[in-house]
């Protein structure tokens, strides 16, 4: 449970989107191994337990100051480049829903129904139920797009959450126009050690 002050401080967060991407595209995207992945927050070792805490970058008592809650950062365009091996073509295919074939695998889990009986039929509603559940984004990278990384600490409940946000922007639509705009493609959430 997060301090009530710091709490208190804090702008409550959006629901959750639901939009994700694999994080080998994330990684793609933010070089991790030139630069840090995340402005606002930094992983350690948990001295308590197994895994990682995240906290602010700055600590607790920076999250008051707005410029430790929010921050945006282009990570690359989009360059243009032929073949099915690009990064702009590994985007696009998981934007369009990624590579599954639920009507495949229906099949297949139908026969192996017949094999192993109620086995293979629970697995064919439940996979076929889980790849015609994908949302397909409806919009397509294009060479000279841009990758944008937007990061914002708020509250969530009693929680404090940092959300990492990553979007598509056309450079030439968004020209001119007041504020940030672009197609949200993935959105992070992680609970804040405070």
């Amino acid at each position: 449970m997060a301090d009530q002050k710091i709490l208190a401080k804090l702008a409550e967060l959006k629901r959750d989107s639901g939009m994700r991407i694999p994080d080998h595209l994330i990684t793609g995207m933010t070089r991790s191994l030139t630069q840090a992945r995340h402005q606002l927050i930094r992983s350690r070792v948990r001295t308590s337990g197994p895994g990682f805490a995240y906290e602010p970058t700055n600590g607790a008592e920076s999250l008051s100051i707005r410029a430790n809650t929010a921050a945006r950062r282009k990570l690359m365009s989009l360059a243009t480049g032929g073949g099915e091996d690009t990064f702009l073509h590994t985007l696009n295919s998981e934007l369009l829903g990624g590579n599954s074939y639920p009507i495949l695998d229906a099949v297949l889990g139908a026969t192996a129904g017949a094999v192993a009986v109620g086995a293979g039929y629970v697995f064919t509603i439940v996979s076929t139920a889980l790849n015609l559940s994908k949302t397909s984004h409806r919009v397509l990278a294009r060479p000279g797009d841009e990758l944008w990384q937007v990061e914002e600490i708020g509250k969530q409940d009693s929680s404090v959450v940092h959300v990492g946000s990553y979007f598509l922007v056309d450079p030439y639509r968004s020209q001119g126009a007041s504020g940030f705009k672009g197609w949200l493609i993935h959105e992070q959430r992680t609970e804040l050690d405070i």
